[in-house]
């Protein structure tokens, strides 16, 4: 973990901050972190560089890029947070809102994977953001779940078709956590039916899930997976 280079969407809120503290203030990591220019945040740490950016957006994604290339001249990790959610009823949001899901969960992180991937070739590790909602869906979630579950299907072929390139890709799939996202939602955790009893019984915080990402950039046999992050939580309908 030492001298890393990462970049991080969503980094001002949320689990992307998570990560941007873990990796800055206990590896002292060079992090770039990507957002909207639009969200504010007064706790990010000063030795980071902050670059305003639509992840759905090839110029933006174009100038991190050159940026990265002029200041580093590599990116060791690249991970993924940037999201929004929906939650409506299919009758009560028109295709457009449902375009915009997919566009910002999932051709941002394909924007983001694809542009990097020359930095990152001979020692790179990709991680992306999905959701149990990927797996189970509530009522109302219809184009979030659609955009996760586009995450989890990426990963395998990401992982051999870059493997030749020594980058490793892999994705978290969290369950209920303590974000901004959420609490917007004032969503609580879920009762989970049946003999799956929810444990531990709380929402996860958002060090946890920085914990895994640091799992994974440091072990090298992890390649390729979707890793439940969820106490064993099962979305009821």
């Amino acid at each position: 973990m030492k001298n890393l280079v990462a970049l991080i969407t969503g980094g001002l809120s949320g689990l992307g901050l998570a990560c941007v503290n873990r990796f800055v203030h206990q590896f002292n990591a060079k992090v770039i972190i990507c957002d909207l220019p639009s969200v504010s945040s007064t706790s990010i740490p000063s030795s980071s560089l902050f670059l305003p950016t639509d992840v759905t957006s090839e110029i933006d994604v174009k100038n991190v890029f050159n940026r990265i290339k002029k200041d580093f001249g590599r990116l060791d990790v690249l991970v993924n947070c940037a999201g929004i959610v929906l939650s409506q009823q299919i009758f009560e949001h028109s295709t457009e809102d449902f375009n915009r899901v997919l566009d910002v969960n999932t051709n941002g992180t394909y924007n983001m994977i694809q542009q990097m991937i020359p930095l990152m070739i001979n020692n790179g590790v990709i991680i992306n953001t999905s959701s149990v909602a990927a797996f189970e869906g509530r009522r109302g979630q219809t184009a979030y779940a659609a955009s996760k579950g586009a995450i989890i299907e990426m990963t395998q072929p990401l992982a051999k078709e870059l493997a030749s390139m020594n980058i490793r890709v892999c994705a978290i799939v969290p369950g209920a956590f303590d974000t901004p996202m959420l609490r917007k939602l004032r969503t609580t955790v879920p009762s989970t039916p049946g003999n799956f009893p929810l444990f531990p019984a709380r929402l996860g915080s958002t060090d946890e899930f920085a914990q895994l990402v640091q799992t994974i950039v440091e072990n090298p046999l992890l390649n390729g997976i979707n890793i439940r992050l969820d106490a064993l939580l099962r979305m009821p309908p």
